[in-house]
């Protein structure tokens, strides 16, 4: 597998404006803007530059970012839809209380159990479009800037690794499986950015190692050695969340 190479760092666009072009993947791409709007305001849940229990406040929103209030309301739903924000009858929207570890780690086993039992039966299918999928995905994994400790520096990477993630999921052909795990992906996001904060060449290479034995499984079409891949790579995530728990925690004492 290639190893990753340098990059510019991409991130969301600024609000303001109508049809602003950002990068990403190295194109440009036109966004409109109640998607801008979206993105600057994940940026800033993510971040934690607002913080869970906070009220977003529509009127402030619109005069602080100079747009008119129908695209901010676009945008809070598609942050509800994604579990960051919660709404309430009468008191409007509010960003979502912050999951806590043990919760994130319940995740990462129902990520086990999911995504083990796709891999199996995604990997015996032996579908050279999945396969071609999964590598597209990992090679731009393996060439974004890094992992970064901040949602615009992230973004890149974990997009191409939710893409790839998708794609072994979807490979199991059930529908089911598959829409369940479309609606984990803000939560997984969210685990990578409270918790794991540290950003390292060697964390990266050991996380880029893990999806090339997912695509060697897969290539092979070895169903079991694409199970075992998925568990390993996920135990990875475990204790790389775990050990990002710990070392934040040393952070606020220090």
């Amino acid at each position: 597998m290639r190893k990753p190479l340098s990059g510019s760092r991409n991130g969301a666009s600024s609000a303001g404006g109508n049809g602003r072009a950002a990068m990403a993947g190295g194109k440009l791409v036109r966004m409109t803007l109640s998607e801008r709007i979206y993105e600057t305001l994940k940026e800033r849940i993510l971040d934690q530059r607002i913080q869970a229990g906070a009220r977003l406040n529509i009127d402030a929103l619109s005069r602080e970012l100079q747009v008119s209030s129908s695209p901010i309301r676009e945008a809070l739903v598609r942050l509800e839809a994604e579990k960051l924000i919660v709404s309430e009858l009468y008191s409007g929207y509010s960003v979502a209380p912050q999951p806590t570890v043990e919760y994130f780690t319940d995740l990462l086993e129902c990520r086990i159990v999911i995504e083990g039992h796709c891999a199996k039966v995604g990997a015996e299918r032996k579908d050279r479009a999945t396969v071609a999928m999964l590598k597209q995905a990992y090679e731009k994994m393996a060439q974004s800037p890094g992992i970064g400790k901040r949602y615009r520096e992230y973004q890149r990477f974990v997009q191409a690794d939710g893409k790839f993630h998708q794609v072994l999921v979807d490979s199991a052909c059930n529908q089911v499986f598959s829409n369940v795990y479309a609606s984990l992906h803000a939560l997984i996001l969210q685990s990578r950015l409270y918790f794991n904060t540290r950003s390292d060449e060697q964390r990266l290479q050991e996380v880029l190692r893990e999806h090339e034995r997912i695509i060697e499984a897969f290539e092979a079409g070895d169903g079991a050695a694409a199970q075992a891949a998925v568990r390993d790579h996920l135990e990875g995530g475990r204790r790389r969340l775990l050990s990002g728990t710990a070392e934040n925690a040393e952070g606020l004492k220090s």
